[in-house]
């Protein structure tokens, strides 16, 4: 007969593994047995093996008391380590099998146990056995009590080490001896519910759940024992902590569990909780007077707990998981019928919690408490129970007065951002997250891990019974007030708003206004508010994004934000600033993933964002632009796909506010930056809906012509690319370019204006863009009449710098013009096209932009545009003529002026202005005369430079260049106007500081020789000769000038024109003759100084004028003039030094 009945351990108890020991008591249908009294064993035809002996099984109970000595002997044997051996050798246990001893026990108890129940039917076989029996089954029952008792001596060591993953296999006497207090203590109790049965006297119901209490209050004892291990620390989960020994003691709970219920609801006695509960109060209220005892002699009383609120509701939450197991052992989880609610203990273990300091703050590690009771809590209210708010209402209690407590706030994980850097969005998420997501219980606070409670709570029973949410939502909103929140600190705002979201993403989206009342105002700032003001903020706009998700209307809460952002949009302090940023994004959000328009959202455009525009930070312009950009799309499509979007209507309607701002961007250069091309956007869209929409235009005081002007044609766009982009854009749509002709009349010429523009300084942004507006200009026949020849439209066509060709192609044009109307007419139409070129010419040309392609590609279009077209933009003595006032733009620079660098630029075109002006009648324009005048003026110092250390000055080519390719006239009238203006000597006897540079400038004509025409040298005799002469005679001596003039005379006399040219050798002698009649008289000793030089170089030159000196001095001598004697003593001195040159010789 198979009496084996013992735990098979499986080692500690894996919280994820629900799987029972297959070789184990429940297995076995220990409880099924202990329901369910078997009376049919044939003891009288077997035999037993009791403690290795062999007998009949119908006779061997009348041998108990032998029996229980034997099972006495067996206890004593592994009662040994109830105390560990200190005395080296006194014991040795290597031949001890401590699994044979249990085994042979248990055994014998259900050997007893299945007899007595065998024969409880039968009236006849009791009266023959219980007298014979009585007194040793009472011997037996207080053999195994006494044994029950010594639970408590065994070492602690014995008990968290009780576990064995080998199970019986194992020798270790501790693991045996902890397994059969745990064994004997199930026999016991079936040994009990049988003798209940025998005798079915009431009085041995109430000894069954003595015992049953006994045997919880020892099973209890072990778990304090593992509970005083555990740290009670933020990163503890207690729900993975078991209060179990071994697997045997799991299924030694679950086996107590189901007999106690299952006798408790046959009987009526009390059930498993019941008895469960009755231990734990003396745990938790410490008070052991109650306790009761296996024997007297023996203190079976429960040790204090360290935390005895933390401890009952463990141990609750894991005996209510093993209600999670069928009958049968099949672990079902929260789907098992078995379950039963322990909420009322629950409830008062939290009402002790509370009352303890949880309510006022005062418990030592409160929130450590909170944030490991809640995980517990949560899952038993949420998964086993039925819903209780009770529980929610003590929780509360812990927290609503320490909301302003900054360590509730979240301390780690991915939302542990400062309160600063979390957004409203990153809020909203959060809290999401919380109920929603994957919710992380070691990243969280307490307060976070009760708001995850309350959420999953109101989010599966909110709706389904309403009255759940009443009393959860009357007892959060008592505890708040106006007042109260006002004085909240930041950490309390934070808690505040996180519970209030809470309740409205999971209960009523209500709670949002009701929040939004209890939020103090944002209207005024200060630096203590400030941080303050920013997360009311923030908590308002999550508000916002909340209305957003759940699709409510955005108008019914608009009132709470439009006047906070009307004074915070034109602030530019940092608080400021950090809001608005937070209310685009959170307005971004809600206007993309809205495609309806529907919900209101016109209610947040307005007036701000033009003022907004204006104060942000210029990297958050872009982002403004694109979000306006794709709402405008947006709303177009809405409202010509159904014209009963009455949100659209009313958005687009409140867009308008933006285009005032939008023509102002374009003059910003700073602003404009990387964001041109969605300012263009945006611009086009604007000109669009002008055309569409002209009434609601005209409203906000736009128009299409006025609009298409400002991006175009306005002198203050200083990015051309917008323009660029703005035009490109529209002539890809061919019905918006027919619908802006009937608005625009002049839009060709606009555009033939813009190409200009975008040619002279888009250069290089973006060809293909301007290859566009090309592709439509050269189709216009005003254009195509500009080319004289095919080739020229050609060229014009496939030229890498069309513009230049453009430019040529006018002079030619005019060239062929023979009646003075016609070009007349033709020089007005080119000074429209090229309109306030002045203006916009020079924008992108800066102190850093000097030498730059683009400084120079400007340039070299302006030289090749005044060189080939200059008639046309010149009016004759006519002071703001188009032609003066580019030149006065482009090449000369007003005194103390910081754009010396225009010099620089203006050096390479010098020879282009000039050849430019050279077709102009400068004779007889004075204005034009002292323009070209200052040009030199200015340009001498910079076309004539210093080399050598100053020995020497060279001279530019682009200077050079003029003398070689201007007309003769214009030459004659640059050699006059350097003559008079920089050629002279002051009244203090000083030379005009040009006067070396135009000497320098001769010099390198005269040394030239053919490379020039021979009118220069005529015009260099005829015009410089007289002023080079005359500053000699009246400057000091020992002046370079005086070398320099020497230099002069051999630079004329070895030119090759005057050694060719007799006519030239007269003027150059005539010139020299009018020097010395001029100054003999009033410079004596200076004229015979120049003579005796000229003499040096070319005596035939002196021996020629001899003859007009001779005269002068005579006349001088008859006139009786004060120096005629002087004359005549140097004229004798300069014969004698003639003839010593001729006796030399």
């Amino acid at each position: 007969m198979d009496l084996d009945a013992t735990f098979d351990c499986s080692g500690k108890v894996n919280v994820n593994d629900w799987q029972l020991n297959r070789s184990g008591l429940f297995y076995r249908r220990e409880v099924d047995d202990a329901l369910f009294l078997q009376t049919d064993y044939p003891f009288s035809h077997m035999e037993v093996k009791l403690f290795d002996c062999v007998m009949p099984g119908a006779i061997a109970m009348m041998d108990l008391k032998h029996l229980i000595n034997c099972m006495e002997m067996q206890l004593k044997i592994l009662n040994r380590q109830e105390r560990p051996v200190t005395i080296s050798g006194s014991c040795n246990n290597d031949n001890v099998n401590y699994f044979s001893l249990r085994r042979m026990i248990c055994e014998f108890i259900v050997y007893f146990r299945m007899y007595m129940n065998s024969i409880k039917w039968d009236f006849n076989a009791l009266e023959i056995v219980m007298p014979e029996i009585s007194k040793d089954v009472d011997s037996l029952f207080d053999c195994l009590k006494h044994f029950l008792s010594t639970l408590h001596s065994i070492p602690d060591s014995t008990l968290h080490y009780a576990a064995s993953n080998i199970g019986n296999k194992c020798n270790q006497p501790e693991f045996h001896l902890y397994h059969i207090h745990i064994e004997l203590r199930w026999f016991f109790v079936t040994l009990m519910h049988s003798r209940t049965t025998w005798f079915q006297y009431h009085t041995q119901l109430e000894e069954f759940e003595t015992t049953a209490e006994m045997v919880i209050n020892d099973l209890l004892y072990s778990t304090l024992k593992i509970f005083e291990r555990l740290a009670l620390n933020w990163t503890i989960d207690l729900t993975q902590k078991t209060p179990y020994c071994c697997t045997c003691t799991r299924e030694l709970w679950l086996m107590f569990q189901i007999l106690v219920d299952s006798l408790g609801e046959r009987k009526k006695t009390k059930m498993f909780w019941d008895v469960v509960n009755s231990c734990i109060d003396r745990v938790l209220s410490k008070n052991q007077s109650q306790a009761i005892f296996w024997h007297r002699n023996v203190d079976s009383s429960l040790p204090d707990c360290k935390n005895p609120e933390l401890f009952c509701i463990w141990i609750i939450y894991h005996l209510s998981l093993l209600y999670g197991y069928s009958n049968d052992g099949v672990y079902l989880q929260s789907n098992s019928s078995r379950i039963k609610s322990n909420c009322e203990q629950v409830e008062k273990v939290l009402k002790a919690f509370v009352s303890k300091g949880g309510k006022d703050g005062e418990r030592d590690e409160l929130d450590v408490e909170l944030k490991i009771i809640i995980p517990l809590l949560l899952d038993l209210i949420i998964n086993w129970w039925q819903p209780r708010v009770p529980i929610i209402f003590f929780l509360w209690d812990c927290f609503h007065k320490r909301l302003d407590q900054p360590f509730l706030l979240q301390t780690s994980g991915p939302w542990a951002l400062s309160l600063e850097k979390k957004t409203a969005t990153d809020i909203l998420k959060q809290i999401n997250d919380r109920i929603y997501g994957k919710f992380e219980h070691s990243k969280e606070s307490s307060y976070g891990m009760f708001l995850h409670l309350i959420g999953i709570f109101l989010k599966k029973y909110g709706t389904s019974n309403p009255k759940y949410w009443i009393q959860i939502k009357g007892r959060v909103y008592t505890k708040f007030s106006k007042n109260k929140v006002a004085e909240f600190s930041e950490s309390g705002l934070y808690n505040f708003i996180s519970l209030f979201i809470t309740l409205a993403i999971t209960a009523d989206t209500n709670v949002c206004i009701t929040m939004l009342d209890f939020l103090p105002s944002t209207h005024e700032l200060n630096n203590d508010y400030n941080k303050n003001c920013s997360l009311i903020w923030k908590g308002k706009l999550a508000c916002l994004l909340l209305f957003n998700e759940k699709k409510l209307s955005l108008g019914s809460i608009a009132d709470h934000f439009t006047e906070t952002i009307k004074l915070i949009s034109c602030c530019k302090d940092e608080t400021s600033r950090s809001m608005m940023i937070n209310f685009v994004d959170v307005l971004n959000t809600i206007l993309v993933g809205n495609e309806k328009m529907d919900l209101g959202e016109f209610n947040f455009i307005g007036g701000w964002i033009d003022r907004y525009l204006l104060e942000c930070q210029k990297n958050r312009i872009g982002s403004l632009l694109e979000m306006i950009v794709n709402v405008f799309e947006k709303c177009i499509i809405l409202q010509v796909s159904c014209n009963n979007s009455d949100g659209a209507r009313k958005m687009l309607d409140a867009l308008w506010c933006v285009a005032s701002r939008i023509r102002q961007l374009v003059c910003d250069p700073v602003l404009t930056g990387n964001n041109y091309q969605i300012i263009s956007k945006l611009a086009v869209i604007f000109t669009l809906e002008a055309v569409r929409e002209p009434a609601t235009a005209k409203k906000y005081e736009h128009s299409t012509a006025s609009l298409f002007q400002c991006f175009t044609a306005s002198i203050f766009v200083k990015d051309i690319r917008i323009t660029q982009y703005y035009l490109t854009s529209i002539l890809e749509n061919k019905e918006a370019v027919q619908n802006l002709k009937k608005e625009i009349p002049n839009f060709d010429t606009i555009l033939i204006q813009a190409w200009i523009k975008c040619s002279i300084v888009g250069y290089n942004i973006n060809k293909e863009d301007i290859r566009i507006l090309q592709n439509y200009i050269i189709n216009l026949n005003e254009i195509k009449e500009i080319f004289v020849l095919d080739n020229d439209m050609y060229e014009f066509k496939n030229s890498d710098e069309p513009i230049l060709t453009f430019i040529i192609s006018f002079m030619k044009k005019l060239n062929t013009l023979k009646s003075e109307q016609e070009k007349h007419q033709y020089n007005a139409k080119c000074k429209t096209y090229f309109k306030n070129l002045e203006k916009w010419v020079m924008i992108p040309i800066t102190e850093e932009t000097k030498d730059s392609e683009l400084a120079f590609w400007i340039y070299r279009c302006l030289g090749t545009l005044v060189l080939c077209i200059s008639p046309m933009l010149y009016t004759k003595n006519q002071p703001n003529d188009m032609l003066r006032t580019l030149i006065n733009k482009i090449i000369l620079v007003p005194e103390n002026s910081t754009q010396s660098y225009i010099k620089q630029l203006g050096k390479k075109i010098f020879s282009m202005i000039m050849l430019g002006l050279e077709k102009l009648n400068v004779k007889s324009d004075i204005l034009l005369q002292a323009m070209i005048r200052d040009i030199f003026d200015q340009y001498l110092p910079i076309l004539i430079v210093e080399v050598n250390n100053g020995c020497s000055f060279k001279v530019s080519d682009t200077l050079l260049k003029c003398f070689k390719d201007v007309k003769n006239e214009f030459l004659r009238m640059i050699f006059e106007m350097l003559m008079s203006n920089f050629y002279n000597v002051s009244s203090d006897n000083v030379l005009h500081k040009h006067s070396i540079l135009i000497t320098w400038l001769i010099k390198t004509l005269l040394k030239e020789g053919r490379k020039y025409p021979k009118y220069i040298t005529e015009h260099i005799i005829q015009i410089c000769s007289p002023s080079i002469f005359g500053c000699y005679i009246k400057i000091h001596d020992h002046h370079p000038h005086k070398l320099h003039t020497i230099d002069f005379v051999n630079d004329i006399i070895k030119n090759p024109y005057y050694e060719e040219d007799e006519f030239i050798r007269e003027k150059f002698q005539t010139t020299i003759s009018a020097a010395v009649k001029k100054y003999l008289m009033t410079n004596t000793q200076f004229t015979f100084e120049f003579i005796r030089s000229i003499l040096s170089i070319k005596k035939s030159i002196i021996i020629n004028i001899f003859p007009q000196i001779e005269a002068i001095i005579l006349y001088a001598e008859q006139y009786n003039r004060p120096n005629a004697a002087s004359l005549r003593f140097m004229s004798n001195q300069l014969k004698k030094h003639m003839l010593n040159m001729d006796n030399n010789s």
